[in-house]
């Protein structure tokens, strides 16, 4: 899916440890770093790579963790 598609509030999917994990974009930057929570994890983004920073969902629920990813690896999910 495209990454313009994506947005705050998307339901996305990525490749995680040999597997996938999924969760709920809460921001998008677009220039700039994006600092990750609790991390010591910083993403350069700019407008043809934007990054995001994404809730968890574990067992159906979100969770409290926060991760960051570039929108290129994420792919949109309809419900999980």
């Amino acid at each position: 899916m495209s990454k313009s598609i994506l947005r705050v509030g998307s339901l996305v999917t990525w490749n995680h440890r040999g597997g996938s994990a999924s969760g709920k974009i809460i921001k998008i930057a677009r220039g700039g770093n994006l600092k990750v929570p609790k991390s010591s994890l910083t993403l350069k983004t700019s407008a043809q790579d934007p990054a995001a920073l994404i809730r968890l969902i574990k067992a159906g629920e979100l969770t409290t963790t926060v991760v960051g990813h570039k929108l290129s690896t994420l792919k949109s999910v309809r419900g999980l």
